[in-house]
């Protein structure tokens, strides 16, 4: 598996036509799955993370959160309780929040790192990552999610279907990127700032802690904090004040 994974670098290193880069095998990443993964949450964002871990050969023990039957009936994993089921876990079972509110997964990380405990990450085998990418504790990209090179993501950044990130680009903690958008080259996304489906960020452009870019959205100037932007280009549409955690 080493020699693939070098042989996927030099790739990357170099220039590459469209269907070469087709023709790229993702890297086998159960190799990296040593430690038992949970899902904090039940929704259908939940659902979506334990579909993922279970493709990738991860070894998910369950979904934790509220009992709530028709949720629970929908899981593909088992429900293993309400949170707190994560307090008396051996500490070598790590977590990951099936939350697409970054506002909510901050409060939730806070909650469930106490005692020292650490989050997992989850790579799609569908995805694709690039050279000297770094992916923050409790990532997790979707299919199809495609960073590209010197990408670096922050801590439990979420990459949607589709959605790309391009070189030399920083995405901040609890950051969401939702499936489709794009974001260009030498650009930053700030902590807990969305990038809802579809939207574009042109190279080189900064977007604000906890702003929101709306869906379809093509942003071609900065973006301050706390706003939400839409339309073409983006204009800001209204102030953003999640809580504060």
């Amino acid at each position: 598996m080493k020699d693939e994974m070098a042989l996927s670098r030099r790739r990357y290193n170099r220039a590459m036509t469209t269907a070469e880069v087709a023709r790229i095998t993702a890297p086998d990443r159960t190799a990296f799955a040593r430690s038992p993964l949970v899902v904090l949450g039940t929704s259908g964002h939940a659902r979506e993370i334990a579909w993922i871990g279970e493709e990738a050969g991860y070894p998910l023990l369950g979904c934790l959160g509220p009992h709530r039957a028709a949720e629970a009936a929908r899981l593909p994993v088992p429900w293993l309780g309400e949170d707190d089921w994560l307090d008396s876990a051996d500490l070598s079972v790590r977590y990951l929040i099936g939350v697409g509110d970054g506002s909510v997964r901050a409060r939730i990380d806070h909650l469930a790192s106490r005692n020292g405990r650490r989050p997992g990450s989850l790579v799609s085998p569908a995805a694709t990552v690039g050279a000297r990418c770094t992916l923050g504790d409790g990532s997790v990209l979707w299919p199809g999610a495609i960073l590209t090179t010197d990408v670096r993501l922050g801590r439990h950044v979420h990459v949607g279907t589709g959605a790309t990130v391009s070189h030399d680009t920083e995405i901040g903690d609890f950051a969401t990127l939702l499936p489709g958008c794009r974001v260009a080259g030498s650009s930053r996304v700030g902590r807990g700032a969305t990038i809802a489906a579809g939207a574009t960020v042109i190279d080189n452009i900064s977007i604000g802690r906890n702003a929101v870019v709306g869906a379809g959205a093509v942003v071609v100037h900065d973006v301050p904090e706390n706003v939400v932007v839409v339309g073409v280009p983006a204009r800001i549409l209204r102030p953003n004040h999640p809580p504060v955690y």
